[in-house]
């Protein structure tokens, strides 16, 4: 036996036959708003049906084509397309918003992450050249396991005079004026002293950490000078192999 339903969304009232009910199992789509709902949920009394009202209610979920004698109404082959399962078996989709949240914040991290990468690279020089920064970098070193350290830049580094003189019995004295020109303070360099023949090819090297030098800190003030000297003990003759030398400073 047929029965009236009406569609809970613009309350078009439509006939369905046992037959299309039993295919779609109760659900049907509407053909004036294609609103999807249970029939049975929503059926009236049969004389709520208005006489000239056209049958436009499509089927969900048909396996087989349905009988000749259905109302004109009702598809006959419904696509795929139309087809309902009463238990869905998939979550909705995401909103369009969603994604471009996510998109956001991955952005977000990504900056992050870069900034962090950043700030342990130059944490020495931003605690030189900013100070008032030096507890927040001390805090991040704490959680980390860094140290901070005063930076290490050879370009501000500036040897202003020297002197390498020969003081009897194989030893030399080295005398030397070592300036920061930064306006930050930075680490204490190494020297390198290579000592040259007449044609200025190297006879001897020798490597001079800060210790060797005298050095009491291990870092130069902005703008700062050091006057440093060391005594070296050499096996080579002042006469005819001594004749000239070098001075480097750089960081080991």
């Amino acid at each position: 036996m047929s029965i009236i339903t009406q569609c809970p969304e613009c309350a078009t009232q439509f006939r369905a036959s046992p037959q299309q009910l039993r295919a779609s199992q109760g659900w049907v789509r509407c053909g004036h708003c294609d609103a999807v709902f249970d029939a049975a949920v929503h059926a009236v009394s049969q004389r709520a049906v208005p006489p000239s009202e056209p049958e436009v209610l499509a089927p969900l979920r048909v396996e087989s084509p349905a009988p000749q004698d259905e109302p004109a109404g009702f598809d006959t082959a419904p696509s795929h397309s139309d087809t309902l399962f009463a238990e869905p078996t998939a979550a909705p989709a995401a909103p369009r918003g969603w994604s471009r949240q996510l998109w956001l914040a991955a952005a977000v991290l990504l900056a992050l992450g870069l900034s962090a990468q950043w700030v342990a690279h130059e944490k020495n020089m931003l605690a030189a050249r900013a100070p008032a920064l030096r507890p927040v970098l001390n805090a991040l070193c704490e959680a980390s396991g860094c140290v901070l350290k005063p930076p290490q830049t050879p370009e501000f580094l500036q040897i202003e005079s020297s002197a390498y003189d020969p003081l009897g019995e194989g030893i030399y004295r080295l005398s030397l004026t070592l300036r920061n020109t930064a306006a930050w303070p930075i680490a204490f360099p190494a020297i390198e002293l290579t000592v040259t023949d007449a044609s200025e090819q190297a006879l001897a090297r020798r490597i001079l950490l800060p210790v060797d030098l005298g050095a009491r800190v291990d870092q130069m003030d902005a703008h700062s000078a050091h006057e440093l000297k060391v005594y070296l003990l050499s096996k080579l003759p002042i006469e005819p192999g001594l004749s000239g030398y070098r001075l480097t400073a750089f960081y080991p």
